[in-house]
C-alpha cells in the first residue's frame, strides 16, 4: 500500500532542469517541491528511518529507506519520528517548513531508486490514480 506525502498535492516546482528560485543558476532539481504550510508529511511507503538531519540547503530533513527505495522529506519545521523508527505507509513523519535554502514554506520530496534519482512525480501520479 502506498500514500501521497500530503493530504493534498500541489506541484510548485519539477523534477529535472529549472532556473533555481534562490540562486538564480540554471541547475539540475533532484525531487519536486510541494506546496505545504504547516502540514503533516506522511511516509509514502512502509520502511524504517534512515536519517534524521540538518543540511545548509534541505534544511531539516528525513530520509526513509524502502528497501531497493529511498525517499526524502525536506524543509522540514517540524520532526515526528526518529533514526531506526519503522513506518507504515500514512505514518505522519514531519511537519513542513522553510529550513534550508527556500524562499517560502514549502515540501522537497524526492526518491532515489537503486542510488539514482527519479522523478516522484511519476510515482505519486499512481498513487494518486490508485486512490480515485
Amino acid at each position: 500500500m502506498a500514500c501521497l506525502p500530503l493530504r493534498q498535492v500541489t506541484l510548485t516546482s519539477a523534477y529535472g532542469y529549472r532556473v533555481h528560485p534562490v540562486t538564480g543558476k540554471y541547475a539540475f532539481h533532484s525531487g519536486i517541491d510541494l506546496r505545504a504550510r504547516n502540514d503533516t508529511v506522511f511516509a509514502v511507503l512502509p520502511g524504517h528511518v534512515s536519517t534524521v538531519s540538518f543540511n545548509p540547503l534541505l534544511g531539516i530533513y528525513i530520509q526513509l529507506d524502502h528497501g531497493e527505495l529511498e525517499t526524502t522529506y525536506g524543509h522540514l519545521a517540524q520532526i515526528l519520528v526518529l533514526p531506526g523508527d519503522s513506518v507504515n505507509a500514512g505514518s505522519p513523519v514531519g511537519i513542513s517548513g522553510s529550513t534550508g535554502r527556500v524562499t517560502g514554506e514549502h515540501l522537497h520530496f524526492s526518491m532515489r531508486l537503486h542510488g539514482r534519482s527519479i522523478n516522484p512525480l511519476a510515482f505519486l501520479t499512481l498513487i494518486d490514480i490508485a486512490h480515485e
